[in-house]
């Protein structure tokens, strides 16, 4: 593709990172089927590792890269190019296989999770779980462990599900989907109808960008991405580059557009009499028609007892300085629920801190 000519290509050459371990290729897949560029080709290479990619891109062999967020993230990106574009979020939340849903497994039913900010999350939902990091696991019972996570860790636990070892384990959709396995599968939702617990899906997941060389046309990437998917990158990254590395791992965030109708509907179901009132006037009209962007961040302890829980409803325009301004206030309450307490003459014999992380 030729990114300096007047008129807009007739073809789009598109390599994706990574196999089957990773959800880049099937969030493409999904992505092609709602037929984004009708009156464009775009021709797909799978399955291509991240060094080869970035020298196809270099060499000017591909005009776009699909990766996810995670990865690039990790990565920290490679020098003359851009996130021209987002692909819609999707799958952003895991799944737990078993073969019922949390409420109604047995009591002190062994789960296994790999990721910590789910392990503490179930904890939390479920103090009676025996929630367990895969690795633990396998030296309890004395089996080995596979060398691999994904695809090779999943069917690892899977063995150990069906032949009634666990009760179940948590994963990710992709993975389920490519393992074909068939047993049920319930998602920890972000929002839940059914009860007031929330499962916050780790940072950046469920999000694919597509990276380009710099000078990519600017109205093609608002063509082919998806808006609020970019929000949720834009901000995401921010709040992580500023927040400490050595928490990533336990913090729960998501970034998203709200309408107002659907705001003001979730707040009477919860009875959050504070945001209805923020969202009408006096006369019980809504203040302002435009969506929002709702973010929401939050820590949980090692024994799920305790979570610190920011959530932040702002206006689109300039919505990464409110990224930063958020990250600012976060960092300021992280301090003071993390903080061991002194004895004080008068506030009493010392006490360690309200959040054990």
């Amino acid at each position: 593709m030729n990114v300096g000519a007047e008129a807009e290509p007739t073809q789009i050459r598109l390599v994706c990172v990574g196999d089957d371990a990773v959800p880049t290729g099937s969030h493409v897949r999904k992505w092609m089927e709602t037929k984004p560029l009708e009156d464009i080709e775009i021709d797909i290479q799978f399955d291509v590792k991240l060094a080869s990619a970035l020298e196809i891109l270099e060499n000017g062999d591909t005009d776009l890269l699909a990766i996810s967020a995670s990865s690039w993230y990790t990565c920290k990106g490679a020098s003359d190019t851009m996130v021209a574009a987002v692909l819609p979020r999707r799958d952003e939340n895991h799944i737990l296989v078993a073969e019922d849903r949390l409420d109604y497994l047995d009591y002190k039913s062994i789960i296994l999770v790999e990721n910590r900010l789910q392990r503490r999350q179930l904890r939390r939902y479920r103090p009676d779980f025996r929630v367990l990091d895969p690795v633990a696991f396998a030296d309890m019972i004395g089996r080995e462990l596979p060398s691999d996570t994904g695809l090779e860790l999943q069917s690892w636990m899977e063995d150990l599900r069906a032949t009634k070892i666990i009760t179940g384990y948590v994963s990710e959709r992709h993975l389920f989907d490519t393992a074909n396995i068939d047993c049920r599968r319930h998602m920890l939702m972000t929002d839940s109808r059914e009860n007031s617990a929330r499962f916050l899906p780790s940072p950046l997941n469920g999000l694919t960008l597509l990276i380009s060389r710099d000078g990519f046309p600017i109205s093609l990437s608002e063509k082919i991405g998806d808006v609020e998917s970019f929000t949720a990158w834009e901000c995401e990254q921010i709040i992580l580059d500023r927040i400490n590395l050595d928490v990533h791992d336990r913090v729960g965030m998501i970034v998203r557009h709200r309408q107002i109708p659907s705001l003001l509907n979730q707040a009477e179901e919860e009875k959050d009499l504070l945001r209805s009132t923020s969202l009408l006037d006096s006369e019980g009209e809504i203040v302002d028609t435009a969506s929002m962007v709702e973010i929401l961040i939050e820590i949980v302890g090692k024994t799920g007892e305790r979570t610190l829980l920011l959530e932040k409803l702002v206006q689109k325009d300039d919505v990464a300085t409110h990224a930063r301004l958020l990250v600012s206030e976060w960092e300021e309450l992280l301090d003071v629920v993390t903080i061991e307490h002194a004895e004080d003459i008068r506030l009493g014999p010392a006490r360690p801190a309200f959040l054990d992380l």
